[in-house]
């Protein structure tokens, strides 16, 4: 019965991390959007909300594709989007690790 109930437990943390990230990156959209005179912070939040993943994915865009985050809005929701995905998939593999004990 363990299997399941840390299946369930690291479902629910990933889903409520990847909404709190997909909500965070939502409104800084809106910022960069609506108030393009005002967004020069408009990212770092959602920057730092998807630590680790952000510097790698961003750094390989980078590199491989020659895109910033702050380049357009569209790079801006893929590339944290991605990042905010991948750390979501990490902490479902830490939940489910963790009760397998």
């Amino acid at each position: 019965m363990a299997p399941r109930t840390s299946s369930k437990a690291a479902t629910l943390a990933a889903a409520a991390y990847f909404a709190i990230a997909a909500l965070c990156i939502g409104y800084e959209l809106s910022v960069r959007l609506f108030d393009r005179g005002n967004s020069e912070f408009a990212g770092m939040l959602s920057f730092a909300l998807t630590l680790p993943s952000a510097l790698a994915i961003a750094l390989f865009a980078g590199l491989i594709f020659g895109v910033r985050v702050g380049d357009s809005d569209a790079t801006f929701v893929v590339i944290l989007g991605l990042a905010a995905l991948a750390n979501a998939g990490i902490i479902f593999a830490i939940g489910k690790a963790m009760r397998r004990g």
